[in-house]
């Protein structure tokens, strides 16, 4: 992919003026061009190998407190033309909101990180050809594990993204990066059962993926996972590996940190923001800048500066994540948190960190008398947000640890329970361990207690 600055600047310029013309008082564009390239495998096979040249045109048009907005996926400037019109006349018939006040101004960038930081040339030179070696690689790593393993599925892939923010009032942000990915689940089968085991590893640059580590270990999982048992919901001492802590801090932060859930009474944090409500162990914060993580930015969505964002310090809350809107509202300075998902805009903390122990899986495993350890978790929703409450089933791998050994594995286990519970007290928490299975930096932790309140009977 070949970066073009310009391009993007006199398209983004193009775009408002035409809202200019259609009468809009304030406008803001996005616009991000995205090259990616997939090589999928299904049944140990090459299955699939794509690339996609994407680009995404994202305006939102203001008229007075009225506001509009459309995606396209085109950039000749007709086609762009008509999704403003069609952008002013979403406003022009669209209810006020009072508590927008204006998009945000000009901006000064940190120095902190550099667009090269951000950029791996070997990702942008990465090959279908490598990216078969690397499936090659990971097939035959997991096929040597254990006779059992019959088939490995998952995707390695790379992209390299570039983005450009400009508004009416003289933001101008932009950023390129590159990232790399490789997410497997390996299956094994002996007849009588079938089982799974996953793992996955994220990188800036495409050779530094850890293929025969991530194919080992899913492999080993899946290979570990025959006799499955049913457990009898309740109360549990719990390890959670990073992939499992990863998914419970993105909904933690979603439901209890964000200003807008804040504000709109559904975070469990609300009229709680300098309590003590957690582990004296756990320290929770966004920051963009960090090089522990693999997506880094210099700026949010609507191109307002990223900073760090103390969440958690020691069990205390802390800060909320604000975006312009959310800040104005309550009369703060915005955190440089935007995001917009989901055909939603509002404040989220996504860039996390958890701060490390000196602990890791064996110890925890040792000092567990009655306890699951869970490879991760999915369709994991809120129960009731206003009390943290929150639910998901365990995937790819949960065991059964009596007296520091692990005993069998488990079937399908269901939690729910309140993170203001399960987190007040912290047993262990490890070291940062050497894949990066989720977006998040976190370490495992091991829990006291955590309420199982289902499991899978056959």
């Amino acid at each position: 992919m070949e970066f073009n600055k310009e391009f993007l600047l006199e398209k983004c310029q193009f775009i408002l003026k035409e809202a200019e013309k259609l009468g809009a008082t304030q406008t803001e564009v996005t616009i991000s061009l995205r090259n990616s390239a997939l090589t999928r495998l299904a049944n140990s096979i090459i299955d699939q190998n794509v690339a996609e040249h994407h680009a995404n045109v994202q305006t939102i048009v203001y008229i007075g407190k009225k506001k509009g907005s459309i995606n396209v996926e085109v950039l000749d400037n007709d086609s762009i033309k008509q999704a403003i019109e069609h952008a002013a006349k979403i406003a022009k018939i669209s209810p006020e909101n009072k508590d927008f006040k204006s998009l945000p101004g000009p901006q000064k960038y940190s120095t902190e990180l550099s667009l090269d930081d951000l950029v791996s040339k070997n990702t942008l030179n990465a090959t279908p050809e490598q990216r078969a070696e690397f499936a090659t690689l990971a097939i035959d790593s997991a096929h040597a594990i254990d006779k059992r393993v019959n088939a490995v599925a998952g995707a390695i892939s790379h992209i390299a993204f570039e983005n450009l923010i400009m508004n009416s009032l003289g933001v101008e942000a932009y950023e390129k990066g590159t990232l790399s990915n490789v997410n497997l689940t390996v299956l094994a089968e002996d007849g009588k059962e079938q089982t799974a085991g996953w793992s996955a590893d994220n990188r800036k640059d495409f050779t530094e993926l850890h293929i025969q580590e991530v194919a080992e270990k899913a492999a080993r999982k899946a290979a570990d996972g025959f006799g499955m048992k049913y457990i009898e919901p309740g109360e549990y001492e719990v390890i959670l590996e990073p992939a499992a802590v990863g998914g419970l801090m993105f909904f933690m932060s979603y439901f209890g940190f964000s200003a807008m859930m804040y504000q709109d009474y559904i975070s469990f944090l609300r009229d709680k923001i300098g309590d003590k409500l957690f582990s004296e162990k756990l320290s929770l914060w966004d920051d963009a800048f960090d090089k522990r993580l693999v997506y880094q930015s210099l700026f949010d969505d609507e191109g307002f500066p990223k900073s760090k964002l103390e969440m958690i310090t020691k069990g205390v809350v802390k800060n909320l994540a604000y975006d312009t809107l959310t800040a104005d509202k309550d009369g703060v300075k915005s955190t440089g948190h935007n995001a917009k998902f989901r055909g939603r805009s509002m404040p989220f903390p996504g860039q996390l960190l958890i701060g490390d122990g000196n602990s890791n899986l064996e110890e925890m495993i040792a000092e567990t008398k009655n306890g699951i350890l869970v490879t991760h978790f999915h369709y994991q929703n809120a129960v009731n947000p206003t009390k943290g409450i929150f639910t998901g089933l365990t995937r790819d791998g949960a065991w059964y640890v009596k007296n520091g050994e692990i005993q069998y594995p488990l079937r399908t286990l269901r939690y729910t329970d309140s993170v203001l519970k399960f987190l007040a007290n912290i047993d262990l928490i490890g070291k940062y361990m050497d894949l990066n299975d989720t977006q998040a930096k976190v370490p495992p932790m091991k829990l006291p207690a955590f309420t199982i309140s289902g499991s899978q009977k056959e």
